[in-house]
């Protein structure tokens, strides 16, 4: 999959944070994933759907424009 620049992703946490959704302290060091489109930080547990989620229509995106091969993932 093709990564573009405001793509989420996840991240090693730099800085203590929040979470945006759950508000639960991250600890430096911990994982985490990142949304650089609007800049916000989530958790493992938050950020785990919307992340996959993204991963779903981005690989369904890839497919309807011919680019990638879901059988040869």
């Amino acid at each position: 999959m093709k990564n573009y620049f405001n793509d989420p992703r996840p991240i090693t946490i730099r800085y203590q944070a929040n979470c945006a959704e759950c508000n639960a302290k991250l600890k430096k060091g911990l994982s985490a994933y990142y949304w650089p489109s609007d800049g916000k930080l989530y958790c493992l547990t938050c950020g785990e759907s919307e992340y996959r989620q993204f991963l779903s229509a981005a690989a369904d995106e890839e497919v309807y424009n011919i680019i990638g091969n879901p059988l040869s993932w």
